[in-house]
């Protein structure tokens, strides 16, 4: 079929999933956007940088609530609509946030955002599914592909409506480093006023896309009505129930660990290059976000690829081994040196871009992943969104080089558990399965 053909035959099928990709950008470029205007919002509102940097749990939180939520939304509502909802009260709440200046509001609009989004992130995994069924592996590689581009492009754009940072002439505890803030007992004083902060625009920029891409999905629901949910047939295996468990749980680890490290960067690497003794400015903490989400986003590509002349576990091997490289470097230089900072999170990104899908995958030949598993992997991966930058922000303001403390042994940690879970399938299960594995049971078998 040429490409005419196939775009005439599948033009509703087309739109929808475009609008799911729109949407997972949108998604994506949120995870960057706050924390790489994170001191900015600070002036906007007024508090001491502790303070704000609670806004990034606060969303993460809302983010675990709605995965738990949206399991039971698809009772009452079609996905189109639940993503037309989803995409308008996302867009609203991300867009509005930073243009109130009382701590409070903004924090909760933040968190109803994240409620969202966390239903936002299932129902157009399941949607994009839905659409293409046996035929959808490609096009849910492509979402999450897109994640990865909202989270670049978001911190290049903020970059440039972020304030200039004005000199630190004091080297006492009581001044706010280079975020122009000095704290004087119950007072915070600021170089600048709430009314300077230009960051809103961004906020702003992506809050209207999320509204008008709810348009589309509210236009296709009246014009062509939902897409059923197919039928899941659930495929059984006689293997012992406590070593698929045992599996499920090394893979829910696996997915915490990597997507709490890739939410520590995307929300926190920021302050953390500003307020370690690294004294970056916010644009290269912008930069470094963005070259992050670069090199993780482009990787898939050449691991893709690479696969077809290479024994995937080799490669998985080098991506291990190189996560546990960055994770050394990280550890020991990175709080100090800004080279090794740059290299160290270059080689994290290299070498979680692939292993989060690469683990699914290997557990995916012995047993059966059924909807049960999907969804418990992924709740303790939510939840590894929401705990470790809640802890982390703890200590930014005082001691911001635990963070690279920190990132580095949950990254070490993830990359051994990687290396060592071929070798459990095997010496658990003897063989492979050579059963048709079901495969709607899997829906983000890209990682993000």
């Amino acid at each position: 079929m040429n490409i005419s053909n196939y775009l005439s035959a599948n033009r509703s099928k087309l739109f929808k999933t475009f609008l799911c990709y729109v949407s997972f950008l949108c998604f994506g470029a949120c995870y960057t956007l706050l924390g790489s205007s994170l001191f900015d919002l600070q002036i906007r509102m007024s508090v001491l940088f502790t303070q704000a940097t609670r806004l990034v749990p606060s969303r993460s939180f809302g983010i675990l609530i709605g995965s738990i939520v949206s399991g039971f939304i698809g009772i009452f509502l079609e996905s189109e609509m639940v993503l037309f909802i989803t995409n308008m009260m996302a867009g609203v709440m991300t867009g509005a946030a930073p243009l109130f200046k009382q701590y409070n509001v903004v924090n909760a609009c933040l968190f109803l955002s994240g409620i969202a989004q966390g239903i936002l992130e299932i129902y157009s995994n399941t949607f994009v599914l839905s659409i293409w069924n046996e035929k959808s592996t490609n096009y849910v590689q492509v979402l999450h592909g897109t994640f990865g581009l909202g989270s670049l492009l978001a911190p290049l754009m903020v970059k440039s409506f972020l304030l200039p940072q004005v000199a630190d002439s004091t080297n006492t505890t009581e001044s706010a480093d280079t975020n122009n803030t000095t704290d004087s007992g119950n007072k915070t004083f600021v170089a600048y006023t709430p009314e300077d902060v230009k960051v809103q625009y961004p906020f702003l920029f992506f809050g209207l896309i999320m509204i008008l891409t709810s348009c589309g999905f509210l236009y296709s629901y009246f014009k062509s009505g939902s897409i059923r949910k197919s039928k899941v047939t659930e495929i059984s295996d006689d293997h012992p129930r406590w070593k698929k468990l045992l599996v499920i749980m090394i893979g829910a680890f696996i997915c915490h660990a990597s997507f709490a490290v890739n939410a520590m960067t995307g929300s926190l690497a920021p302050a953390f290059v500003v307020k370690s003794d690294l004294k970056m400015t916010k644009k290269d903490g912008a930069n470094l976000v963005s070259t992050y989400w670069t090199v993780f986003t482009s990787y898939r590509l050449i691991f893709i690829i690479a696969t077809n002349y290479i024994e995937k576990i080799f490669i998985i091997i080098f991506n291990c081994l190189l996560t546990l490289t960055g994770a050394v470097l990280m550890f020991l230089y990175a709080a100090h040196s800004q080279t090794f900072a740059w290299i160290s999170f270059i080689m994290l990104a290299i070498g979680f871009s692939p292993t989060f899908a690469a683990s699914l995958g290997f557990i995916q030949e012995y047993i059966c992943i059924t909807q049960n598993y999907a969804s418990f992997i992924f709740l303790i991966g939510a939840i590894g969104d929401t705990a470790h930058p809640w802890i982390i922000t703890g200590f930014m303001d005082k001691t911001p080089e635990l963070f690279a403390t920190y990132v580095s042994s949950l990254a070490a940690v993830q990359a051994t558990i990687v290396l060592l879970l071929p070798f459990v399938c095997a010496k658990l299960f003897k063989a492979k399965t050579k059963e048709t594995l079901n495969r709607t049971s899997s829906l983000r078998i890209s990682q993000r």
